[in-house]
């Protein structure tokens, strides 16, 4: 289980390192912040898992950070909004099974 994920983190982060600079936000202010300067994939999905997210399926780069598809501290399944630089979850909603 441990090594599927692992796959899909490398994986993902193959496919993020591809991509160019990027203006994001910073504090309400529009200032261009290099993609550079943003954690890793791997290094969010060991925050997540840190801070007792599971399951994690998804860890894609948006034009502001990233999105998270997970399994909750609660054991509820969420999609998070994750911020670049600091991994913190800036918004996390659950996720209903359609």
């Amino acid at each position: 289980m441990k090594i599927s994920h692992a796959m899909l983190v490398l994986a993902i982060t193959a496919a993020a390192t591809s991509g160019s600079a990027l203006a994001v936000t910073d504090s309400g202010n529009q200032s261009k912040v290099s993609t550079e300067t943003w954690l890793t994939i791997p290094a969010i999905y060991d925050k997540l898992i840190a801070a007792g997210y599971s399951d994690i399926t998804e860890i894609e780069r948006e034009h502001d950070g990233y999105e998270v598809k997970a399994i909750g501290p609660d054991g509820e399944r969420v999609k998070l909004d994750v911020d670049p630089i600091t991994a913190d979850v800036l918004k996390s909603r659950k996720k209903h099974d359609d």
